[in-house]
């Protein structure tokens, strides 16, 4: 543990989770928010970019299988953050598919590995040319479903989470539960941090929990993950406590 003394943190823009992180991200380490579809991920990466334009930080997001208009969109219709206001003072950098050098298309023309390794290389001019402190990938499992070698995929995942490793930079990266992949993502991820859904009686209710930090202890609870006007945040309860 003698580590965690002196590596810096990064705090993750969600209320509530820091905590349980004891302190937040470590800075530089490549981080996995997995769950699947409407367990509040994109909102998730979202708050973690917005936390670092809040400090001062040039943020960079990017989006493998849709376009970054959605995105605003979505953000803009359900919490009111600007995102576009903040593209244009600089503050924020988008990748997506529409960019010509990314080709994320569905293509049978482009080989699987080969597409990864487009992506590895404009990830890599993007954060040289823009060098942002914290990337959001959602999601990575858009270019990585393809691939039929586990040893394959986990080469080709361990080289992506190298690029932010070696420069410094912080990165959230969403994946779904879908074919095992998720937790062939998981593994080489510097932290895990799950979210689910659970039917408790007659309600619908979102959870968190932290599976793994890579260097630090953590509070090893399930708690609820409340989504509001203002965003998402964890409570300092039990999903599982009875009415």
């Amino acid at each position: 543990m003698a580590d965690e003394v002196t590596q810096e943190r990064v705090s993750t823009g969600i209320r509530g989770l820091d905590e349980m992180l004891r302190g937040g991200f470590f800075k530089g380490t490549a981080n996995v928010v997995s769950g699947k579809s409407g367990t509040g991920k994109t909102i998730f990466g979202t708050q973690f970019l917005l936390e670092g334009i809040e400090k001062g930080e040039t943020v960079m997001c990017i989006i493998t299988s849709e376009e970054s208009k959605s995105l605003v969109r979505e953000m803009q219709s359900s919490f009111g953050w600007d995102l576009d206001s903040m593209v244009t003072e600089g503050k924020l950098v988008f990748v997506d598919i529409t960019d010509p050098s990314l080709r994320l298309q569905k293509s049978v023309e482009i080989a699987p590995t080969e597409l990864i390794k487009s992506f590895k290389k404009l990830v890599e001019s993007k954060i040289e040319e823009t060098k942002p402190d914290r990337v959001f990938i959602d999601s990575i499992e858009a270019m990585f479903l393809a691939i039929e070698s586990n040893y394959k995929l986990r080469t080709l995942i361990d080289d992506i989470f190298g690029i932010f490793r070696k420069r410094d930079v912080t990165a959230l990266v969403t994946v779904g539960v879908m074919f095992g992949l998720d937790e062939m993502v998981e593994y080489g991820a510097d932290s895990v941090i799950k979210l689910g859904r659970e039917i408790i009686g007659s309600n619908l209710q979102r959870t968190i929990y932290v599976m793994k930090l890579r260097g630090s202890g953590t509070i090893n609870e399930v708690r609820v993950l409340n989504i509001s006007d203002s965003g998402i945040a964890v409570l300092a309860q039990s999903p599982y406590l009875e009415k």
